[in-house]
């Protein structure tokens, strides 16, 4: 594994893969930074630009816009009061205030600072923990694997949306996509309407650009057009002097660990990830009163925080095959397109692979950290860009990716059906994470059930009795049970008016 870790690290730190690093990830903050297009519309857009790379150098591409895209999205916040992304909505609620007060600078400061430090400790621990992951999961047999993905499913309604009863109808119908095709055992064919575009189901980059792009479009659309009446505020110096720095330090450790385990969980994203990292820091601060008022602790724990879901999240993608969010889902995409199976088997079949894109996270967290702190006041200007320009921009990108990726004119259609459902969605509040979450998990799942139902007749059980054989199929299917309630009973609770609302989209 050291020598594994060592080849990673020196092809990760070719000149060409260093310079793929720095323009992701300063395309990452550019994308981020523009209210209205997040982390996963990005990577959408993009994965299509990576089909004539090499698996490292797409890898690479791809990880660091995630990274830049992350932090980018709390410059509108801070400055404008306009999250780029959701995940910033946390970050905004002290860092626009502290703005008015004349800090905005000391702001991004900490925003910049904090952002590097959660995102480099979530990456130590992919690189550390996602190989030892790997190991345990080649004992998951079809009956656990089948489990593991209706429990991951289950939390993306009972943590990843703001109505539970609404993310699970989601996950539901992503699931009832994601069976479109022909049947993984038998090749029956499944709501195709004689298509043979279908035949092979409904493809995850034409879904995730459908999903996400065309219905952001639609949503663009409805705004200003090419008005622009922002201005950027004047910010100062960005650092925020070392005895400040000091003083943040355990918040911003502790929001780093709490966004990296936050990550592990499919379902809760940087969003997420973000209000449980201010929370904690406002319970652990001495000062609880200025939280939402310019307390610094606020900015530098929702910061670490949501940064620090990047290396998490990729941790079930890689061993498991599970995104966690809709970013990760984007970056499977990318994965499965270069041929890329992600399980338990990818760190052993593909090292030369997997390590060099862990090491450039590296890369990416610093990149933008540099290109921040040296050219923030000209990468703030993107905040003005009229959606006017960028809807029309986005809707070129769409599709011309739906069509290369296939070359065929029916996924553009596939495209704009996708596009429609998730502008549908999206005004009656409903997440659409979870959609492509079910798209890229029902093929699993019902591959394994499959499985699972001809050892259970060849072993003269019912289903459920070879569920019940084994205490880890046991297990899950327990923490399902409880999952699927606790959601039920969560939507049933009227929201208090004092809860902060979260987004209903994954970054």
């Amino acid at each position: 594994m050291l020598e594994q870790i060592i080849e990673g690290a020196l092809v990760a730190f070719e000149l060409r893969h260093i310079l793929l690093a720095f323009a992701g990830s300063v395309l990452g903050t550019l994308l981020g930074a523009l209210p209205g297009v997040s982390a996963t519309l990005g990577i959408a857009l993009l994965v299509p630009l990576t089909f004539a790379m090499s698996p490292v150098a797409a890898l690479i591409f791809l990880g660091a816009v995630y990274c830049g895209a992350i932090y980018g999205g709390s410059i509108s916040g801070i400055l404008l009061n306009v999250p780029g992304t959701p995940a910033a909505v946390a970050t905004m609620l002290d860092g626009y205030q502290m703005a008015k007060q004349g800090k905005g600078g000391t702001a991004l400061g900490i925003d910049i600072i904090s952002s590097f430090v959660g995102g480099q400790i979530s990456v130590i621990v992919l690189l550390f923990g996602a190989p030892i992951v790997a190991i345990f999961a080649l004992e998951i047999r079809s009956a656990e694997f089948f489990w593991i993905v209706i429990f991951a499913m289950s939390t993306v309604g009972a943590i990843g949306s703001t109505s539970p009863l609404k993310g699970i109808i989601a996950a539901t119908l992503g699931l009832a996509i994601g069976v479109i095709g022909s049947h993984p055992m038998t090749g029956a064919l499944r709501f195709t309407f004689n298509q043979p575009a279908l035949y092979e189901g409904v493809p995850v980059v034409t879904a995730l650009v459908g999903l996400f792009s065309i219905s952001q479009v639609l949503i663009l659309a409805e705004g200003k057009g090419m008005e622009s009446q922002m201005n950027v505020p004047s910010v100062g110096s960005l650092w925020p002097g070392r005895r400040l720095l000091w003083q943040l330090k355990n918040t911003i450790l502790r929001s780093s660990l709490i966004g990296t385990i936050v990550g592990l969980i499919p379902g809760a994203g940087a969003d997420i990830a973000a209000f449980i990292g201010r929370n904690e820091a406002r319970r652990y601060s001495k000062t609880p009163e200025l939280f939402g008022k310019g307390a610094p602790e606020g900015v530098a724990a929702a910061e670490a925080a949501n940064n620090a879901v990047v290396g998490g999240s990729l941790i079930p993608m890689l061993t498991l095959g599970i995104p966690g969010n809709a970013v990760t889902a984007a970056l499977l995409g990318g994965l499965l397109i270069h041929g890329l199976i992600p399980g338990p088997m990818l760190f052993q079949e593909a090292p030369d692979v997997l390590y060099p894109f862990i090491f450039s996270l590296f890369l990416a967290n610093l990149f933008f950290a540099v290109t921040a702190f040296f050219g923030l006041k000209y990468v703030a200007k993107v905040v003005l860009v009229p959606q006017g320009i960028v809807a029309p921009v986005v809707a070129g990108l769409a599709i011309i990716g739906a069509y290369s990726f296939r070359n065929m004119g029916f996924d553009i259609w596939i495209m704009f059906g996708m596009g429609m459902l998730g502008y549908v969605l999206r005004k009656a509040d409903y997440p659409l994470a979870p959609i492509i979450l079910g798209i890229i998990l029902g093929p699993l799942a019902e591959e394994n059930l499959d499985r699972v139902m001809t050892l259970a007749k060849a072993a003269n059980l019912s289903l459920m009795g070879y569920f019940l054989q084994r205490w880890l199929t046991i297990t899950l299917m327990s923490l399902t049970i409880f999952t699927l309630v606790y959601s039920l009973i969560r939507g049933s609770r009227k929201p208090q008016s004092a809860t902060v609302q979260l987004p209903a989209e994954e970054d």
